[in-house]
């Protein structure tokens, strides 16, 4: 049987902000310019993808406070 790892993603303004819960910026969230210490969507999936990682799905929801989409990715890994 086939089994998989899974990672859920969330990105804002085309930075991945948090890896299954966990922020991946160098300053914390609420820090100004915290989120352009955030990993750029396109490096970071290039780096995931190298490690076996596939981007199996997304969604998009709007931010209804200022109005900012937030998109998760979902990805997944055959464990080994």
């Amino acid at each position: 049987m086939r089994r998989f790892d899974y990672m859920i993603c969330s990105a804002q303004l085309m930075r991945i902000t948090f890896v299954n819960g966990r922020w991946q910026g160098t300053l914390p969230p609420d820090m100004p310019n915290a989120l352009n210490t955030c990993p750029d969507v396109w490096e970071f999936l290039q780096q995931v993808g190298s490690n076996g990682w596939e981007l199996i799905s997304t969604s998009a929801e709007s931010n209804g406070e200022n109005n900012q989409s937030i998109t998760t990715l979902y990805l997944k890994r055959e464990r080994h």
